[in-house]
């Protein structure tokens, strides 16, 4: 009897284990347009947050335009539209996102705003150790959050990490990243030396 209800306890264990796997990794997608371009594009997911107005960041990337990326900044839980972001990675770097992209931002059901970037700027914020970002509103707000403290990585940033991978596996080829990749010891906070 204790054979059964341990047996019990473990199969839905392994079974919960399974159904919240889904929510821990990001959904990426890869597909081909009708022109024949290799496409892939990224969920949207949410920063390190410590508020309600937690930035959202989703992205996409085409074969056509392979240096390319195009970043969505979500802010939801108001009404402004979102203008602009800087990202700011380490203790010095900032890059400024303003240039407005022509493919629209995913329906979030909040304001969203599409911008291209630089391919680069996707590796950064997959791959540094420690980064924020502060989004801008239409209204002269703005709202800053953290996206990797070094002990907490947010989910927007584990979804970069995912869309490059899938983007080494669309295009064939490996794509150059400032930053470390880092294996498991990195990504737990260890300095690997």
């Amino acid at each position: 009897m204790k054979f059964l209800r341990l047996l019990g306890v473990v199969s839905a264990l392994i079974l919960a284990g399974c159904a919240s796997r889904q929510g821990l990794v990001p959904q990426v997608q890869q597909a081909v347009a009708e022109d024949g371009a290799k496409t892939v594009t990224v969920a949207p997911e949410r920063a390190v947050c410590s508020r309600p107005q937690c930035p959202v960041l989703a992205a996409s990337w085409s074969s056509a335009k392979a240096g390319q990326a195009v970043l969505a900044v979500g802010l939801p839980y108001q009404a402004a539209e979102v203008t602009g972001a800087d990202f700011h990675f380490g203790g010095s770097q900032v890059v400024r996102v303003r240039s407005r992209s022509r493919s629209p931002a995913p329906a979030l059901g909040f304001p969203a705003t599409a911008f291209d970037v630089p391919l680069s700027l996707v590796g950064q914020l997959a791959y540094t150790s420690r980064s924020w970002i502060r989004v801008y509103t239409a209204d002269g707000r703005s709202v800053d959050e953290t996206l990797n403290s070094g002990e907490q990585r947010g989910k927007a940033v584990e979804s970069m990490s995912y869309l490059l991978t899938a983007i080494e596996s669309a295009s064939g080829k490996a794509v150059p990243v400032e930053g470390n990749r880092g294996g498991l010891l990195e990504r737990l906070g260890g300095s690997g030396k």
